[in-house]
């Protein structure tokens, strides 16, 4: 069926509520609006499914929700008979953050799991996605689902799926479910039922203090020199952009003593419609505008900014009389540098993990240190599936999308942890007379300076998404006509050791790079470059007639 056909089979199904199905007649003279809803389904992309919350087949609304848990809900089970058996519960634990229906969404999840027979756990109120990640090993489940759509716009929502590590489905895990996912044809398929049917029956049980307090104390071990926080005099202003994170962050840092944490007060109650920034993304300068008004009233030393589910991490810190933001990388470089340096015991067994996308920097500073580097594709599902192979060698993760990890008890990037290791690691390098921008130039000078930066363009729609296709094809295929590499990666091809992925990256030299990658969360193509040198202002020029070329050629 085309589009049209859909749009007029989902307007005359009875099966949708009054007010589903209102909001599909609204649209009946707008036909590049029922294209664009019905002509695909909502896909599963590297971090599960996320959609613009409406009616229609490429939407998020309670419907998909209830087909794409009844689809996870088959491959759990048929998961459990055939390789977990015993080793975990037949349960899943539910989360969800402060985005719009994300409750709804969440109980929709809890009353199909119910209705299968399978126990689930729904937090009471808003938590964390690494608390979720947590929750599925703290619990012994078999699975978990974060209902997140991380630091996108506010129309959007999404759907996160976690196996019995707590780790976000890999790709021959995510193939599997969608088969399952495919196989719900029709919506009576799905089994669902009532919220007061399923606590009497036992199958679905409300969750709080129970994971929040193990989870607590975990991340308080994971600071390297506790001592610190307990008589620091270290202003640091916190904003959880409206997100989950304002709570559980500023637990952590009562109960470790830490007693000049400077929230931004009109963000920090959840708010899904995040009405005093205009985009929740730690990644944006713009997303610090508050914090910035903060800081200069409060004279703070260091800005932090969670995301909307708090797994990512944004720092700002002082440059002399100013404030900077840092890019994911150069965070990331800190973090190595401090925990490394700080370490007793590491061995060439014991591991950092980043991304094929993410800085070459880090991996000079392991080796400088005596520590191996191992590299996953995109995505902090392939970090945690490496930590589930040699967890006990694991020292820290990062990905250069302003994620961070520091124990393997999570298997999710965590900006709980990452708050707490940046103001311990500020409150250090602060005794030594040592600014972390100092710090950052030290490492620098150590190892050459690394320039980074990622474009990216918006291809909406059904056009767009084959516009993508045709850009990766041609750089595929005819890159050479395009610029000039030392080297050529193709990711969708056997020998690089990892699963096929549809990304390109081109070598300069040893340490500079470029990265072609279609985004999985968003219509988007991302362009990432990493160029090193000797002198700032040569890998900063390098860059520019890089970043140049490429917008000419992909992002005009």
């Amino acid at each position: 069926m085309n589009a049209q056909e859909h749009y007029i089979q989902w307007l005359n199904n009875e099966y949708f509520d009054e007010a589903f199905r209102a909001e599909l007649a609204s649209i009946k003279n707008q036909p590049l609006e029922i294209e664009d809803r019905f002509y695909k389904d909502l896909e599963f992309g590297t971090a599960g499914m996320r959609g613009i919350i409406g009616a229609g087949r490429n939407r998020i609304n309670e419907y998909i929700i209830r087909k794409a848990t009844q689809g996870f809900v088959n491959f759990l089970l048929e998961r459990k008979q055939k390789s977990l058996g015993n080793k975990v519960d037949q349960s899943v634990v539910i989360a969800y953050d402060s985005r719009r229906k994300s409750y709804e969404f969440a109980l929709e999840t809890a009353k199909v799991m119910a209705a299968n027979g399978i126990m689930a756990y729904l937090f009471d109120e808003v938590r964390t996605t690494p608390e979720l990640s947590f929750a599925v090993r703290e619990l012994n489940c078999m699975g978990g689902v974060m209902v997140t759509a991380s630091h996108n716009p506010p129309e959007y929502n999404g759907y996160k799926v976690y196996d019995e590590t707590g780790c976000q489905l890999v790709p021959h895990l995510a193939d599997a479910l969608v088969d399952h996912v495919e196989k719900i044809t029709d919506f009576s398929m799905v089994k669902t039922m009532g919220r007061k049917e399923a606590v009497q029956a036992k199958l679905l049980k409300i969750i709080n203090e129970e994971v929040d307090l193990p989870y607590i104390e975990m991340v308080k071990k994971v600071s390297i020199r506790p001592e610190l926080l307990k008589s620091s005099n270290l202003k640091v202003v916190y904003t959880p952009l409206h997100g989950t994170g304002g709570h559980t962050i500023s637990r952590v840092l009562k109960e470790m003593s830490f007693s000049n944490l400077i929230p931004v007060e009109e963000q920090m109650a959840p708010d899904g419609e995040f009405p005093t920034c205009k985009q929740p993304n730690p990644e944006s300068v713009e997303a610090f505008e508050q914090a910035l008004k903060t800081a200069e009233k409060f004279d703070a030393d260091l800005i932090i900014a969670t995301d909307p589910d708090c797994d990512r991490i944004g720092i700002m810190i002082k440059d002399g009389n100013r404030f900077k933001a840092l890019n994911g990388n150069q965070v990331g470089s800190l973090f190595v540098e401090y925990v490394l340096s700080s370490k007793t015991g590491l061995t060439k067994s014991h591991y950092i993990v980043n991304t094929i996308v993410s800085s070459d920097l880090a991996k000079a500073q392991a080796e400088f240190y005596g520590v191996a580097t191992k590299k996953t594709l995109t995505g902090f599902k392939f970090i945690g599936e490496q930590i589930e192979l040699d967890q006990f060698h694991f020292v820290m993760g990062y990905e250069e999308s302003y994620g961070y990890l520091f124990d393997p008890h999570v298997r999710d990037k965590d900006a709980v942890m990452g708050t707490l290791m940046a103001i311990e690691m500020a409150e250090y390098y602060k005794k030594q007379g040592i600014s972390l921008s100092q710090l950052l130039d030290n490492i620098y000078r150590r190892h050459g300076y690394f320039v980074d930066e990622t474009i990216s363009k918006s291809f909406e729609g059904k056009e767009g998404g084959s516009l993508m296709k045709e850009i990766m094809n041609k750089f595929r295929t005819q890159s050479e006509d395009i610029f000039q590499y030392e080297e050529k990666i193709d990711y969708l091809l056997d020998e690089t050791g990892l699963p096929k992925s549809d990304v390109l990256k081109f070598y300069f030299d040893n340490h500079s790079w470029m990265v072609l990658r279609p985004s999985g969360t968003e219509p988007k193509l991302k362009v990432y470059f990493s160029i090193c040198d000797d002198e700032y202002d040569k890998a900063k020029q390098k860059l520019e007639y890089f970043k140049t070329l490429m917008i000419e050629k992909v992002l005009a």
